[in-house]
């Protein structure tokens, strides 16, 4: 049987453990800076793809795992030579890089430069336009629910029109003026599914060919 003082003991020892854990850092951390600044960041990949959306905006706190004492990074600007460096970081929680950019002369480099940025600014905006097709699809899928209450409802009035005995009293009249609002709301929310859909199918279709 566990003594009453040791239940304490142990209670005080895990909470001890508990913030030691929580205390203790899970990663460190390089800063990175350039001159001149504005550079792109993209982080451990010796040849990484300029088109595509750099990891981090210079000046950036570069997160990394403690077991990792050394980070690849590549820094990228236009006119600029592209740089790729193995950075040793130091035993403290932050590390400091400063680079100096070169000039880029090399007229081929340049051009490969602006396609690059001219291919990212393309699948940036097809990364937006596949998001804002998500509203008319959406459009779409309520307008078919819509749709099928409606035609629901008209069904329903269209059984009490055939179930009615006395086809001049005030309930047969009503009935028939609900078929007709239902079946043309029917008709307008089928409509509204259809165009929707088109619409957000090629907006979709357009951003997925813009962002490869």
């Amino acid at each position: 049987m566990i003594s009453k003082k040791v239940i304490p003991a142990l209670l005080l020892l895990l909470l001890g453990l508990s913030f030691a854990d929580e205390s203790t850092p899970r990663e460190r951390y390089l800063h990175v800076s350039t001159n001149p600044s504005g550079a792109d960041l993209y982080v451990g990949d010796a040849h990484p793809n300029f088109s595509s959306a750099p990891d981090y905006r210079i000046p950036a706190f570069v997160p990394v795992p403690l077991d990792k004492d050394q980070i690849l990074i590549t820094l990228f600007r236009p006119d600029f030579k592209d740089t790729s460096i193995s950075v040793t970081l130091s035993p403290k929680d932050t590390s400091f890089l400063i680079v100096a950019l070169s000039p880029a002369f090399d007229e081929t480099l340049l051009q490969e430069q602006q396609a690059d940025l001219r291919h990212r600014s393309r699948r940036s905006l097809g990364q937006r336009l596949m998001i804002a097709s998500l509203v008319p699809l959406a459009a779409s899928a309520v307008a078919a629910g819509v749709t099928a209450y409606e035609i629901n409802k008209a069904n329903d009035c269209k059984k009490d029109i055939k179930n009615t005995v006395i086809t001049s009293g005030d309930n047969y009249q009503q009935d028939k003026k609900d078929f007709k609002e239902y079946r043309d709301n029917a008709k307008t929310a089928k409509k509204t599914t259809l165009v929707s859909l088109v619409a957000g199918g090629i907006i979709l279709s357009v951003g997925l060919l813009l962002s490869f």
